[in-house]
């Protein structure tokens, strides 16, 4: 597959919709700055995720993807922080469409969000780090799984 099967119009709602979950302001207005940035969303559309859908849009889905089944986590444990969990979602797509250094830059004020899409920087990993890495993990691990399923 070249390209994802789903339409950009549709994978940017689902982001959306995680987007409109985030409650604290400091952080919808840092989402907010970036999402919907037209040249940002354009190179996000291109980008290839290499834990699975290794084609044109493929971190675009991966990211609607994971922001659905954290807000399905967070109906059963609603003491995580969902709020900084879905920024660190969306933003681990938006910091993909530019070199490590600058996407530091752009969050260095949010000391809070850098361990999620830094690994060196992280000192005593949170509950939403954990829930974070294990969500991209079970996502990936579902799609390769259906993908294998598909091939039999």
């Amino acid at each position: 597959m070249e390209k994802t099967p789903y339409a950009y119009d549709f994978l940017w709602n689902q982001i959306e919709l995680g987007f409109n979950e985030i409650r604290k302001p400091k952080y919808k207005q840092l989402v907010e700055k970036y999402l919907f940035d037209s040249e940002i969303r354009e190179r996000a559309e291109r980008l290839k995720d290499k834990k699975g859908r290794n084609y044109e849009g493929g971190y675009l889905e991966r990211t609607a993807s994971v922001l659905s089944l954290a807000l399905c986590i967070y109906d059963n444990y609603p003491q995580i922080d969902i709020d900084l969990l879905l920024t660190a979602i969306i933003f681990s797509l938006i910091c993909a469409t530019f070199p490590k250094k600058e996407c530091y830059e752009k969050i260095k004020e949010y000391p809070e969000l850098i361990p999620f899409l830094f690994k060196k920087k992280r000192k005593k990993p949170s509950v939403e780090i954990y829930i974070f890495e294990q969500l991209i993990k079970m996502d990936s691990n579902i799609f390769l799984k259906l993908q294998k399923y598909n091939r039999t």
